[in-house]
């Protein structure tokens, strides 16, 4: 019969496996722990970037609103404009000095370009005739806009407000004329008016007729250009004036205002006598007129 182990070995034998026994479980939990910690892990990570995503994009909105809020909703350039087969007349408050009296007879200037510059305080029109006088001076505007919001810009009003008014600039009048009127544009203000809206111009008559946003809305999208010709008159008064836009942003509502770079516009009524007149001709150039009422040369 073969001999049996010691006695005392049995529990060292047994210690042992129990030994064993625990380094696999040990072994086996860390795994599992590694494991599930890398699935939280990755599933972490998942919610993690996903929500950073979320983030990003809020910044980013967040980002170009702040930069349009720093902008006006539109970008826009005004300035005057007529065309060149009609006729127009200068306006200026004070008859011409003796300088500018000689520079103007001597043919220095064309009657197109230079008047202005040589005389800055001088309001320029397009005229209107009746019966051999003159009845209106129009002043000619062209608007381009560029909408720059973040969304669509709704035009709810366009309307004139006047900042200065006076009588009618009686100095000195210098009349280029045409062999007639040319045709009117869409769009006109009456600066005699109140509530001088942006008005539809009739154009058999050229009298204004319904609000001009209450016909045609008037939408810029980001990005978008538009054109926009205007005529203002005014027959009682000089006006200095600019335009007002009223602006719906998505429910936001702002007023932005346009303007001659900064400077308001200006529009004059005809004065029933004037110190000083000139008319141009086509061969024989500036000619004096004396003082007088406004009426039509060629």
């Amino acid at each position: 019969m073969p001999a049996e182990p010691p006695a005392d070995e049995q529990p060292d034998a047994a210690a042992d496996r129990s030994t064993r026994r625990k380094l696999l479980l040990a072994a086996g939990g860390a795994a599992a722990s590694a494991v599930i910690g890398t699935v939280i892990g990755a599933v972490a990570n998942r919610i993690t970037s996903s929500e950073q995503a979320v983030r990003d994009d809020r910044a980013v909105e967040q980002a170009k609103r702040a930069d349009a809020q720093r902008k006006p909703p539109v970008a826009t350039n005004a300035y005057y404009y007529d065309r060149s087969d009609e006729a127009v007349v200068w306006a200026l408050a004070t008859p011409l000095t003796g300088g500018q009296r000689q520079r103007l007879l001597s043919r220095a200037l064309s009657a197109e370009g230079e008047v202005a510059d040589t005389f800055p305080d001088v309001v320029h029109g397009v005229v209107r005739t009746a019966d051999e006088r003159l009845t209106r001076v129009l002043t000619r505007l062209r608007i381009s806009a560029v909408g720059q919001w973040t969304g669509p810009v709704f035009v709810r009003q366009i309307r004139a407000r006047v900042l200065k008014r006076s009588a009618p600039l009686s100095g000195a009048l210098l009349l280029q004329g045409s062999q007639g009127d040319g045709e009117p544009l869409t769009i006109g203000f009456d600066l005699d008016d109140p509530e001088s809206v942006a008005r539809v111009i009739r154009p058999e008559d050229e009298t204004l007729g319904a609000a001009y946003v209450d016909r045609r809305a008037l939408t810029l999208t980001p990005g978008e250009p538009v054109t926009v010709d205007v005529q203002a008159y005014t027959d009682r008064s000089y006006c200095e004036w600019v335009i007002e836009l009223e602006l719906d942003l998505g429910g936001e509502r702002r007023v932005q205002v346009v303007d001659d770079h900064g400077r308001p516009f200006r529009s004059t009524g005809l004065a029933p006598h004037y110190q000083d007149r000139y008319h141009v001709g086509l061969l024989n150039g500036w000619t004096a007129d004396g003082a007088g009422p406004p009426v039509w040369k060629l």
